[in-house]
């Protein structure tokens, strides 16, 4: 099958893969759609967290069911959780979101920049009927947001997002989902992002706004100093959440936290009802979801895409899979 190949000395391809023999409990996935991830550009960048060489990236995948193993008919069309937790730890004794060593589809077993995948039928998640699958495949990082989102117990009076790539964007449409009629202020310097903040009914700005006074500031950029920036835009008792997978050291002074009762919250992953919930949410309102998707990039094409940085400036990039 086609694949797009990450070697260990970081230059991307496409090429043959050998096939996954499916086995008992195992369904096999002719892959329609697949999200470019964030966490796959870092991969694609450092081979950080890849156990397996040449690696086939790619988590966010919507597919159908092309040969079966399991109680999964043929012809079911599905999205997948590519959550691969120990079961073991103490983390995942509380929810699977925290386990201490959780693996991810395409850095432990072959993902969705291919043809097709084998994966466990536990992992697949019916895609509602008259859901186009190219809407479907936004269903994990929407779970994401919804997941992070369920943080924040009270209502906020204003909202500042700081960053609309497509997480922030998936954020500012859960907001407007749940807490229709509160404001949102976009900070986002990227002309296409802002317009489509703007485009949702956002306040734009290119920079930080002047002072905080926001109930609810959630960093989906994370930039070198955006936590400290963050907090700063936090109104007394209000909350930090952060969505944005940082690796920089961020500078913060534990008083501006303490003398204004600043909640910080840091949200990864989902819980396995997010899935459900986030397909609901996308049949509900798909056109809303769809706008985010700025590229749909053919497989062939993705290397180029990637390796030309072209991600930078984009919203949403979807793959396109299936045979050519």
């Amino acid at each position: 099958m086609r694949a797009m190949l990450l070697d260990q000395d970081l230059t991307l391809r496409v090429g043959d893969r050998p096939d996954v023999e499916p086995g008992p409990g195992d369904v096999v996935v002719e892959v329609a759609w697949t999200g470019v991830c964030g966490s796959d550009l870092h991969v694609v960048a450092t081979g950080d967290w890849v156990e397996y060489w040449p690696a086939t990236l790619g988590h966010e995948v919507a597919g159908t069911v092309v040969e079966s193993r399991a109680d999964v008919a043929v012809g079911t069309r599905v999205v997948l959780d590519s959550r691969i937790p120990c079961g073991t730890c103490d983390g995942c004794s509380r929810a699977a979101r925290l386990c201490t060593a959780m693996a991810w589809l395409g850095e432990r077993i072959p993902g969705g920049y291919a043809d097709r995948l084998t994966v466990p039928a536990a992992s697949v998640h019916e895609v509602p009927a008259g859901l186009d699958l190219a809407v479907a495949v936004l269903a994990e990082p929407v779970a994401v947001v919804a997941s992070a989102v369920d943080r924040i117990r009270d209502v906020p009076r204003s909202v500042l997002l700081l960053g609309h790539g497509p997480i922030g964007a998936f954020a500012h449409a859960e907001f407007s989902r749940r807490w229709p009629g509160v404001p949102v202020t976009v900070v986002e310097p990227r002309a296409v992002r802002a317009e489509l903040a703007r485009s949702h009914g956002a306040d734009t700005l290119a920079g930080l706004p002047a002072d905080g006074s926001f109930d609810l500031v959630v960093d989906a950029a994370g930039y070198p100093g955006s936590l400290p920036d963050a907090v700063s835009r936090t109104a007394s008792g209000g909350t930090t959440l952060l969505v944005a997978l940082s690796k920089e050291p961020a500078g913060l002074v534990p008083a501006d936290v303490v003398e204004r009762s600043v909640t910080i919250t840091g949200s990864v992953g989902f819980d396995t009802a997010h899935l459900p919930r986030a397909l609901a949410a996308l049949a509900a309102d798909p056109d809303r979801y769809a706008s985010v998707v700025t590229h749909r990039v053919p497989l062939q094409e993705l290397p180029e895409f990637l390796t030309q940085q072209r991600h930078r400036t984009a919203g949403k990039v979807i793959v396109e899979g299936g045979r050519p």
